[in-house]
């Protein structure tokens, strides 16, 4: 028995949208990676995990302490009320938030630990152990909150960085009202540019200090006068002996001393300009001809007479 037509078999089904774009590596395929179903343990416990409780300095831990101050890496600090009270002016009176005798303070622990040490007679602090930034930081910190010994230990300690960190000296010498710390660091000030100096210093100082400036400007123009001079009379004469060694004519020396003195205004400072003047005289002295000696010594003695009335310490008052 045979049926009177062909049965057809059905077409496969069609595919759907998302094998489709799985077909043809369709990039919004690769943005929704298959997610597992079961999260790893250790991602289940730190998001629930409690957090990390603080840490208490071992060395502040008194158990009858009545302050508790936490550091900005969450170190405590147990500390006797009556000590802050005596060695300090303003750590009660900080804008650091001050819950029941619970302070929080901006700075880590490392500096905290050293401020403390003021707080309490019975700790001996070296401060000259401290590289420049922490110590620089810990000053910060003592003036912030008028610990009283602790400012004065460390300004004195900073003193002895005003070859390398004359800037940042500068900066907090004026920002915490330092003017005798400040007049100390008058070399390295007039060395700076005045596009640097106006930002650090207030409107008033800045203006005073243009003019203890202007000063100095006048006699390197002098200077630069005199070598002028110099160098015209030098090369009217034709035959000078001095013109088949010219590292050892005067006007190529002092020219490259006012070189040096248009860039660092300070080596006119007594104790510089000496010695720059004593290399100078064993070149030309030893070497140069006659007329460059004379010369040399007349410009010597200028110069040492214009600078010995140059002002040496910028005295201004901070406020």
């Amino acid at each position: 028995m045979s049926f009177p037509f062909v049965v057809e078999p059905l077409p496969p089904p069609r595919p759907t949208s998302f094998e489709i774009m799985k077909e043809l590596n369709d990039s919004r395929f690769k943005e929704f990676p298959v997610k597992r179903d079961v999260e790893p343990a250790e991602v289940l416990y730190a998001q629930f995990a409690p957090p990390t409780p603080p840490k208490t300095s071992p060395r502040f831990n008194a158990q009858d302490a009545e302050i508790t101050v936490v550091s900005s890496d969450n170190v405590l600090f147990r500390l006797h009320k009556m000590n802050v009270q005596v060695t300090s002016g303003g750590l009660l009176q900080s804008q650091s938030k001050v819950e029941d005798d619970f302070l929080t303070l901006p700075e880590p622990a490392d500096v905290l630990e050293i401020l403390f040490e003021f707080l309490y007679p019975d700790y001996e602090t070296d401060l000259e152990r401290l590289e420049f930034n922490a110590l620089l930081s810990v000053a910060e910190a003592a003036e912030k909150y008028g610990i009283f010994y602790a400012m004065s230990h460390c300004t004195f300690c900073l003193r002895k960085h005003t070859l390398f960190h004359s800037a940042e000296l500068i900066r907090f010498a004026v920002r915490y009202r330092k003017e005798k710390m400040l007049a100390e660091l008058t070399p390295a000030l007039l060395d700076m540019e005045l596009d640097e100096v106006i930002t650090i210093l207030p409107p008033p100082a800045f203006g005073e200090f243009c003019i203890f400036r202007d000063k100095w400007i006048k006699v390197l123009l002098k200077c630069f006068a005199l070598i002028i001079e110099t160098s015209l009379e030098h090369d009217q004469n034709k035959n000078y002996p001095c013109s088949k060694e010219p590292q050892t004519q005067v006007t190529r020396r002092l020219k490259s001393f006012l070189d040096d003195a248009i860039t660092k205004p300070s080596s006119l400072f007594p104790d510089q300009l000496d010695r720059t003047f004593l290399q100078l005289e064993a070149i030309l002295l030893g070497n140069g001809c006659a007329w460059c000696k004379d010369a040399f010594i007349t410009f010597k003695d200028c110069v040492l007479d214009e600078a010995k009335d140059l002002p040496r310490t910028f005295a201004v008052e901070l406020y």
